[in-house]
């Protein structure tokens, strides 16, 4: 009888020790039939609708694991902080696939995981496209001093020291990233996508079944090749424009993979009023589908355009096969001639949306300009800064 209590103390403990503090601790629902089959598993949807709450209302498994989490699906709360090597970090700049792994000293569980967490970063060192980030916070915003959140090591460097390894760990002093990222349990780890987007979540390695860490990369994996599936599906250019440039978007590498993932983008030059720009290349096997040139500051995106008959425009139109005729709300009397090198063109802005562009040339020699041969977006000029 004391050895069944004790043991049922012990297992109160640990739960506590992991979850926020007891004041700001969220109540579990009974285990009933709700429980998935193992609640440390990889989710990308909750199992059922949650809760108003997402601290009182989190369902866990026996132990106080959380089988749920709030921010699947959703943009990824901006903060900010400092690593430990002294490097300033900023959310909002993620822009390759992010394991982001939330923990503490004063946790147990996070302890019992530090080897693979140590092995999880090593193997994500070796791949170009996954990034990982270690956030140490502390239990809750009333557990904030040195002593409670590094306990006998008294700061980072030291535990990192005594381990004999480091990754990039940036520390929530006040609790403030844990609440903006609606954390009810640690260890969690979360997978954020190139757009900023919460597409997973787990909770500890240490309990979970099989080998966790090649487990938990097969289920990334997995979740980019869907993910890429869903990007290579959807249209690049549609009304508004380009997927993910708008007016004053950056013209930075980092900025257009993040626009169009899943497909290859190569940097070259391209002819411009007369001028060799610096350019980048949407490409997908090996054929160019979008060209993306800049302003002449070179500092922002100012058009997006394409000459593949492989890429459909916003109304399904493709290029060398629809005409102006395809587009009976399209003036010809609204449109401009081409440039002194094509002065048999048309230009046709789209009457739903000035900034995009049809290009027509004759079919035929002597035909009027009816075939489509191009088409872009043009976005306004924004000055730096703005």
């Amino acid at each position: 009888m004391i050895r069944a209590f004790l043991a049922t103390l012990a297992l109160a403990s640990a739960a506590c020790a992991c979850s926020p503090a007891p004041s700001e601790s969220p109540i579990s629902t009974p285990a009933a039939t709700i429980l998935p089959p193992d609640a440390t598993g990889f989710i990308t949807a909750n199992p059922l609708p949650l809760g108003e709450d997402w601290k009182a209302d989190v369902r866990r498994d026996d132990y106080g694991r959380p089988f749920e989490y709030a921010l699947l699906g959703e943009h990824l709360p901006a903060f900010t902080g400092t690593l430990m090597d002294g490097t300033p970090f900023d959310s909002t700049q993620i822009s390759r696939w992010t394991v982001i792994d939330l923990w503490g000293i004063w946790c147990g569980d996070c302890m019992a995981d530090a080897p693979y967490v140590a092995a999880l970063s090593t193997a994500i060192d070796q791949d170009p496209d996954l990034d990982f980030l270690s956030i140490h916070t502390p239990a809750s915003a009333a557990r904030t001093t040195p002593a409670e959140m590094f306990g006998k090591y008294g700061s980072l460097e030291a535990y990192f020291a005594g381990k004999g390894y480091a990754y990039p760990t940036l520390t929530d002093t006040d609790a403030s990233i844990r609440e903006a990222l609606k954390i009810a349990w640690t260890p969690s780890y979360l997978l954020v996508s190139p757009e900023g987007i919460v597409k997973g979540y787990r909770s500890e390695f240490s309990a979970a079944r099989g080998e966790p860490v090649k487990d938990f990369l097969k289920d990334i994996a997995r979740v980019k090749s869907e993910s890429k599936k869903t990007e290579l599906d959807a249209p690049l250019l549609g009304p508004g424009g380009a997927r993910g440039i708008g007016p004053g978007t950056p013209f930075t590498l980092d900025i257009v993979q993040a626009a169009f993932g899943g497909y290859d983008i190569v940097t070259t030059r391209v002819e411009a009023a007369g001028d060799m720009v610096p350019a980048f290349e949407v490409r997908r096997e090996g054929e160019a589908l979008l060209t993306l040139t800049p302003d002449w500051t070179l500092g922002r995106i100012e058009r997006v355009s394409s000459t593949s008959p492989a890429l459909a425009g916003p109304r399904g139109e493709h290029i060398g096969s629809a005409r102006l005729s395809d587009f009976p709300d399209i003036d010809p009397a609204n449109c401009t001639s081409g440039a002194a090198e094509a002065p048999d063109t048309l230009i046709c802005p789209d009457p739903a949306d000035i900034g995009f562009l049809r290009t027509f040339r004759p079919a035929a020699p002597g035909a009027a300009p009816d075939l489509l041969v191009s088409i872009a977006y043009e976005y306004p000029f924004v000055p730096l800064g703005e």
